[in-house]
């Protein structure tokens, strides 16, 4: 079983961030990089390019950051139990060395779900975590075993990933599919072509259900109004915003709170 001591989700850090643990954690240390970065090895700063999974050892020493503002990651700090003890070395997962992955947007859902259910008073809330542990592991250890994506060879292939992974993590900003075109030189059709094959969605269809993904986390976890809620996950128009929600959700912003708010309070008295 894992046991997760500490996480984060989608932190972004508005200054440059240097981390300094000389003798490392009682636990082991899993980070998703989304930005370009840097650690230490053998007394050398080697470059990290974002879409990075590094998965620090017990008491390992620990150096990284970024020399840039917004440095952008999700952490979870979690420890191997009883039958799962050796669990990451069945995986194959490598320990104290950063590895890139193709889809980092995969991971991140995972490790937003471990967040939340952190925040819970589930009755199975340590099962719950378990199992996202166990699959947010599984797959990046999937990504990184698995045969070389069939695209990866194309040449805007990883610019065009990196792309994607800017929108999965700012949902909310004003996304224009010419001027995203445009950062990689091609022209709107041939971007809009490639982002399909790619992704096998369209970049239109990415960014709404990346904005409804994020409301709903925010509608589960603040009392913000939905009236800003709106504004917040990037729509000027409160009554679009709720539109869309409910045609990919199949409720309103509001029922959707509601039945959250219904099924903690079921799961607390159970």
């Amino acid at each position: 079983m894992f046991h997760v001591t500490f996480c984060g989700y989608n932190s972004m850090h508005q200054t440059t961030t240097d981390i300094l643990q000389p003798h490392g954690y009682e636990d082991y240390l899993l980070l998703l990089i989304k930005t370009e970065s840097f650690y230490e090895k053998n007394g050398t700063i080697v470059d990290m390019p974002p879409n990075t999974v590094v998965i620090w050892d017990i008491h390992s020493y620990i150096h990284y950051g970024c020399q840039k503002p917004h440095f952008n990651d999700d952490w979870v700090q979690f420890a191997q139990l009883g039958e799962d003890s050796d669990f990451l070395q069945k995986l194959g997962l490598p320990l104290d060395q950063p590895f890139t992955v193709p889809n980092m947007g995969a991971l991140t859902e995972y490790s937003k779900l471990i967040v939340l259910e952190s925040s819970s008073s589930h009755p199975y809330k340590e099962n719950i975590i378990d199992s996202l542990v166990h699959a947010l592991l599984y797959s990046i250890a999937n990504q990184l075993h698995a045969e070389p994506d069939i695209h990866s060879k194309n040449k805007y292939y990883y610019p065009m990933n990196e792309l994607r992974m800017e929108i999965l993590n700012a949902p909310y900003r004003q996304w224009y599919i010419s001027s995203l075109a445009e950062k990689l030189h091609v022209s709107t059709s041939h971007f809009q072509h490639l982002y399909k094959d790619f992704f096998g969605v369209t970049c239109s269809q990415d960014i709404i259900s990346s904005r409804i993904r994020h409301a709903q986390f925010y509608l589960r976890t603040t009392e913000m109004s939905i009236h800003s809620l709106a504004t917040f996950c990037g729509y000027d128009n409160e009554l679009h915003f709720m539109r869309q929600f409910k045609k990919i959700t199949g409720l309103t912003p509001s029922q959707y709170r509601t039945a959250c708010q219904e099924e903690c309070t079921q799961n607390s008295f159970s």
